[in-house]
């Protein structure tokens, strides 16, 4: 099993060190929506005004972060093209971006505890919630959650399939509210 394990990171660090990187488009997650746009669809769908920045960093994946009191997404071109490459859709980067900004929207980021379980699950499941608002399938909402999330919790993150549930509640809590606004307009 550990053997299986290390395989599997190996192979992780293979495809994440030979991801393309669209140079013409070095602040977008994908060549059909740039960040910025991605992040204004995210917070247009839960009627807010971002009170963060998007930003390139160097940092390993994406991180919500605050620092000197002002709040942050902080995103790696690179990790971003790698999971873009991996699923072949939009919906992954979108998913990436939109449990960052659970984690502001959530007070996540003032508490300064760092990854927590419960935390990734209540970011896991507003990023379903959003998905769904902006047009996922479930499939498409969760498929982040089979490149990313481990199978077994850590400290820090609980597994792949609890996230993968986290996500299926907030995608159904969207589509359930939809329904309640449908019938009340009937």
């Amino acid at each position: 099993m550990r053997q299986v394990t290390l395989l599997a990171a190996l192979l992780t660090i293979i495809q994440f060190s030979f991801a393309r990187v669209n140079q013409d488009l070095p602040e977008t997650f994908s060549t059909s929506m740039p960040a910025q746009e991605m992040l204004a669809e995210i917070m247009d769908v839960v009627g807010l005004t971002a009170n963060f920045e998007l930003r390139e960093a160097k940092v390993s994946n994406i991180q919500a972060s605050i620092s000197r009191r002002k709040r942050y997404i902080l995103y790696n071109p690179d990790y971003i093209s790698w999971i873009n490459n991996v699923t072949n859709d939009k919906w992954a980067a979108i998913a990436l971006m939109a449990h960052e900004v659970g984690h502001h929207l959530n007070g996540h980021t003032i508490r300064r505890s760092g990854s927590k379980p419960v935390l990734e699950l209540e970011a896991d499941e507003f990023a379903g919630f959003v998905l769904h608002k902006l047009g996922a399938s479930l499939e498409q909402a969760q498929e982040v959650m089979l490149y990313i999330a481990e199978t077994v919790p850590s400290r820090t993150h609980p597994s792949r399939t609890s996230r993968m549930l986290a996500i299926q509640q907030g995608w159904n809590k969207s589509a359930n509210s939809n329904a309640i606004i449908a019938k009340a307009k009937k």
